[in-house]
């Protein structure tokens, strides 16, 4: 979704529609000059829908909140109508707030997804920290009865890292934050050591900034990109 979904090209008035992206070493996001419709992006719209429907789960017990977008969720729980709002500029700031208005207090669990990446992630309910452990790649379940008013703070730690393309190739790496892929805006490949990425510094909410050696590179993520060439992948030594 951060990486590839959310920024994708716009559909051009001619009918033409994005064609794909391309994460080799000098890469850009296209339109096709041939054809118009292809299945990949026929099926963007489905993807993007399917968003919507994934976002929250819910079972007997409680709701699932499985993706991290303003949205707001009502449901009637044992008879009780309840209205779940949650607000965030995740992926760029790290706290998920998450208000709760119930017409009668009720006891239900309330699982928020831990990402994989997010190492010392907390929960607080009405400014508290809770005393629980968010495990990261599993649902944190916080059971309590609830009432109008009550309010969840979830703050994932968003931090820098590197991840090579597979075990093969540990020299190829690509620069996260939390989720977001960081792309490099470059015309060169550029020749890098390992410790010049995770000092990457954020510059404003929506850029980083490596230093090498003998340049500065501007990182953006995907949804920033325009007709700027770019790198997915960086080869560090």
């Amino acid at each position: 979704m951060y990486n590839t979904v959310l920024g994708a090209n716009r559909l051009m008035a001619d009918g033409r529609t994005f064609y794909y992206s391309d994460y080799n070493f000098k890469g850009r996001k296209i339109y096709s000059e041939t054809q118009h419709w292809f299945c990949c992006s026929g099926t963007l719209p489905q993807v993007a829908a399917d968003y919507r429907i994934n976002t929250y789960f819910r079972d007997p017990q409680g709701v699932w909140v499985n993706l991290y977008i303003p949205s707001i969720l009502r449901w009637t729980q044992d008879g009780a109508q309840v209205v779940l709002t949650q607000k965030s500029l995740y992926l760029f700031d790290p706290v998920v707030q998450f208000d709760l208005n119930t017409s009668q207090p009720r006891e239900f669990t309330v699982n928020l997804r831990i990402p994989a990446w997010a190492e010392g992630a907390s929960i607080s309910i009405n400014g508290r920290r809770e005393k629980m452990t968010a495990t990261p790649g599993s649902f944190a379940a916080i059971h309590r009865q609830w009432s109008s008013g009550d309010r969840i703070e979830l703050d994932l730690p968003l931090t820098t890292r590197i991840e090579p393309l597979d075990p093969q190739h540990p020299e190829t790496v690509t620069l996260l934050f939390g989720p977001l892929v960081l792309f490099a805006i470059t015309d060169n490949q550029p020749a890098l050591k390992r410790a010049d990425l995770l000092p990457a510094k954020r510059m404003d909410k929506r850029s980083w900034q490596v230093k090498t050696a003998n340049a500065s590179i501007k990182m953006l993520p995907f949804t920033d990109i325009g007709e700027e060439q770019y790198s997915t992948y960086l080869r560090v030594i």
